[in-house]
């Protein structure tokens, strides 16, 4: 009896973690880190394929201890010695599979004899053949360094969305490159403008191409801009109104209001000064206070207690720092608000992006409180 009890309770067992292992339901995770990294086993002593960035996207497809299991990227390869494989079919068994062209790279899985593999001569070593991992290949993440971003189909409707911003990027970038070498009268910069803005506006949740999106609507403004300073200057006869013009293009006025600000407040004025200019050089008959009604109707709302951001650094984003619940929220600075007077007070502010100089948090130009 005791010998069936044994037996008995073992199927039991078998069966619940086959129950428990079948329940698993796969998922996109977003890595909460810098340099998180991706192992070939659960332990923190075993290879390390490659460092990940903060918020990017895993495919967890189950959990081992502390660790996710993670279904390789589309990014990474796997390597088989060419001698044994002929005409697609694997002559040998148990033939190793690594992680690079050659024999010290880490063993992710073995072939059969007989089986079939997909792959082309590697461009590091031609003895070696490139195929994609087995598809029962998983690498480990620690789990304390993963968030729950979506559903198992989320990671793939995000990697189509970053392949269609790279490709709008690379466009916008081609139309620059060839509108700036035009000479001004022949610029026609519009459309180069639109994909830079459509970047912006409709792939926000890609911080590195909006960025990069942002530097090269800069490129181009200041391009066409030096342009047509050129361009007026060099004609033979320039009109008084083209010579206003062009004074005013040359030498930053003095647009914003005077108000009893502090002396923080006046240090950002040459800034939204300068991107005000940059801004009406594709706004024509637009004034400063044209550029913040824009802004303040593309405001994004935020909630927090302001901080002094007292660091004595170079570039440095915002003279206060927004601090949300469990992190800060971002750099602050304004011409219009007086932070000063909201110091270590909860707020709810409008505000409108700003370059953070690849500081840790985004940073904010603050338009107005609100009530």
């Amino acid at each position: 009896m005791s010998r069936v009890f044994k037996l008995s309770f073992l199927l039991f067992l078998s069966c619940a973690f086959a129950q428990d292992t079948s329940s698993f339901k796969t998922f996109t995770g977003k890595v909460l880190g810098y340099k998180v990294r991706l192992r070939t086993k659960p332990d923190l002593e075993s290879y390390i394929i490659t460092k990940l960035n903060k918020n990017d996207l895993v495919l967890i497809c189950g959990e081992d201890n502390e660790f996710w299991k993670v279904r390789p990227s589309n990014d990474i390869k796997a390597y088989v010695f060419r001698s044994y494989v002929i005409d697609n079919t694997v002559e040998a068994n148990r033939v190793n599979i690594r992680l690079g062209p050659t024999t010290d790279s880490p063993i992710i899985g073995q072939l059969q004899k007989g089986q079939k593999v997909n792959g082309s001569i590697s461009n590091k070593d031609h003895k070696w053949l490139e195929i994609d991992p087995p598809s029962q290949t998983v690498f480990y993440i620690a789990k304390e360094l993963v968030g729950y971003a979506g559903n198992e189909a989320y990671i793939t409707t995000m990697n189509r969305k970053k392949d269609e911003v790279k490709e709008l990027l690379a466009n916008a970038y081609l139309l620059t490159e060839k509108e700036c070498k035009k000479p001004f009268d022949q610029m026609s910069p519009d459309e180069a403008i639109a994909l830079f803005e459509k970047t912006i506006e409709e792939y926000p949740e890609f911080d590195e191409f909006v960025q990069q999106a942002k530097e090269g609507l800069s490129l181009l403004q200041d391009t066409y801009l030096q342009k047509k300073i050129a361009f007026l200057e060099q004609r033979a006869t320039v009109l008084p109104e083209e010579k206003k013009q062009i004074a005013a293009m040359k030498i930053t006025p003095q647009l914003l209001k005077k108000d009893p600000a502090s002396d923080k407040m006046k240090s950002w004025k040459s800034i939204e000064e300068t991107l005000f200019q940059k801004w009406s050089t594709f706004h024509s008959n637009k004034s400063l206070e044209d550029f913040y009604k824009e802004q303040r109707i593309n405001a994004i709302k935020v909630k927090g207690i302001v901080r002094r951001f007292n660091q004595n650094v170079k570039n440095k984003p915002g003279d206060y720092v927004l601090e949300g619940k469990n992190a800060p929220v971002g750099y602050l600075y304004s011409t219009m608000v007086n932070l000063e007077k909201y110091k270590d007070k909860q707020v709810t502010l409008y505000v409108s992006p700003r370059s953070n100089h690849h500081f840790a948090f985004p940073a904010y130009f603050v338009i107005e409180k609100a009530k």
